[in-house]
């Protein structure tokens, strides 16, 4: 039963769940969403989500499964941030995590730190790929900081010593690749910039010092963290992307062909292609897939009903992409929170 439910597509899986006490205690279990998780990663195509934050409301956008649908922020519907780690995404307000999986259109607000740990400052959240195991990462007053395995039943485990003495703001760069975490921090007593990194697996910290210039963005480059700079003028973009995180050896790329322009912003997906974004007036987004390997790009033009809802809201032009962001190589999971 459960090798015939395994290769249902995710939505198929999640309605099952409803019907039956059987089914939904089978695709519930840890072997199950892992199986799933391994045979999705190697037949299905991951897809690109543009996500728009406007007042309380979050409108998403995905392609090449070309989807497209809206829903209101729980709680108090102001967001510092959000991402997509393998599946789910993490919505950031000033206050706590939400973790939202658009698979099974679900939402659950991660618990407190229980008793006087300290309160929140920024979170983000990692995936572990050996275990299959998600945890959520805290920074607390007082120099402490929690981890959360979801799913586990746990409550937070709070560290406040064992990792290297650094501070983090809610509006620094924060990025999972390969099972790690990795975020911008200030260290010393000279509060330098610097890059932590976080083992989502045996939970080590390690600092990475920064290459010769700080990087505006953290993207992931061939499986590995690169920061994105803009170049002067109109000359393309630079990259410097991370080879040794103990030795904090960096290598540098510069591709000329492609202009970059901070606000609409550009990206990395999984295939290497930059993403430029730009809003297409009343009719849509616009968004260029360039492949510097190639040197070549294609237009992908995003309709859908929730541009009906933009148009309400009377976002013009270059405030339409504001408040928008690209989240690329989303997975659908099927992971119950």
């Amino acid at each position: 039963m459960g090798e015939i439910l395994s290769r249902q597509p995710a939505k198929s899986i999640g309605r099952s769940r409803s019907v039956s006490k059987l089914w939904s205690s089978i695709t519930t279990t840890q072997g199950f969403i892992k199986s799933f998780a391994a045979r999705s990663s190697e037949s299905s195509q991951p897809c690109d989500l543009l996500i728009f934050s406007k007042r309380d409301k979050l409108f998403v956008f995905s392609f090449p499964q070309t989807e497209s649908y809206q829903f209101k922020i729980p709680r108090d519907g102001f967001l510092q941030r959000y991402d997509s780690v393998h599946g789910l995404v993490y919505l950031e307000t000033s206050t706590q995590l939400m973790i939202w999986n658009p698979t099974m259109k679900r939402f659950f607000t991660l618990p407190e730190p229980e008793g006087s740990e300290g309160k929140y400052i920024t979170g983000s959240l990692g995936y572990d790929p050996i275990d299959c195991k998600y945890k959520a990462l805290c920074h607390l007053t007082g120099d402490k900081i929690g981890i959360l395995t979801l799913g586990s039943q746990e409550s937070w485990r709070i560290l406040s010593q064992g990792f290297p003495s650094h501070s983090r703001r809610m509006s620094d760069c924060v990025i999972c690749i390969n099972g790690v975490i990795y975020y911008q921090c200030f260290s010393g007593l000279s509060l330098a910039h610097a890059i932590m990194s976080f083992h989502v697996r045996s939970e080590k910290f390690h600092l990475i010092n920064y290459p010769s210039r700080d990087g505006c963005f953290f993207v992931s480059y061939e499986g590995r963290l690169a920061l994105m700079v803009s170049s002067n003028g109109h000359s393309g973009i630079e990259l410097w992307i991370l080879v040794n995180a103990e030795n904090h050896e960096w290598v540098y790329k510069h591709f000329r062909e492609f202009i970059y322009v901070y606000t609409p912003f550009s990206i990395y997906t999984r295939r290497g292609d930059l993403i430029h974004l730009s809003s297409d007036d009343w009719s849509g987004f616009i968004v260029i897939y360039f492949d510097p390997k190639e040197n070549s790009s294609r237009v992908v033009k995003f309709l859908g009903i929730s541009i009906d809802d933009l148009k309400r809201l009377r976002v013009l032009g270059s405030e339409l992409i504001e408040g928008l962001s690209v989240v690329p190589n989303h997975i659908e999971s099927l992971m119950s929170l």
